[in-house]
């Protein structure tokens, strides 16, 4: 092996356990606010826990764009970590570029990946991924919520 193939095995490495140390990172974030969610709508020793709650009050209305403005934030600060991470390795030359490929990487559009170094695309594929993961699961949780709102019980039969 020559001292190319060397380096680039090296960078490929370094993109790896980045990728890796991102993607665990987000899973870490997703999940404590997912946990934040659940805890603030329902806490586990609330006896009203499975309750119904109808969806055309100020009460279930104020909840369902809590749980949307809080996965926002969840969204976002993983995006963020990715931004910081592009600009801390000079992968990209500002803020502004580096929230926006984020963005769109973590998003999955995708626009092009000439913006970003080549020693450093490969953290970028693997945030699509990431990404794809930490939506699919808000959408899971957030119609697993949902499915609360306006559940009513039956009422016994005579």
């Amino acid at each position: 092996m020559n001292d190319i193939d060397g380096a680039q095995y090296h960078q490929l490495a370094a993109e790896l356990t980045a990728a890796s140390i991102l993607g665990a990172s987000c899973v870490v974030i997703h999940g404590l606010g997912l946990a934040m969610i659940t805890r603030f709508i329902r806490p586990s020793d609330d006896p009203r826990r499975v309750t119904h709650l109808p969806p055309v009050t100020v009460h279930g209305i104020a909840m369902t764009i809590a749980i949307v403005l809080t996965l926002f934030v969840i969204h976002g600060l993983e995006i963020w970590l990715y931004a910081f991470f592009y600009l801390t390795v000079g992968a990209l030359p500002d803020l502004s570029s580096a929230l926006y490929f984020s963005t769109i990487s973590y998003s999955t559009v995708g626009f092009s990946d000439t913006l970003i170094l080549p020693a450093w695309r490969n953290v970028a594929a693997l945030e699509s991924i990431a990404g794809v993961i930490m939506l699919g699961w808000s959408t899971a949780y957030f119609v697993r919520i949902l499915g609360h709102i306006d559940v009513r019980p039956r009422p016994p039969r005579p």
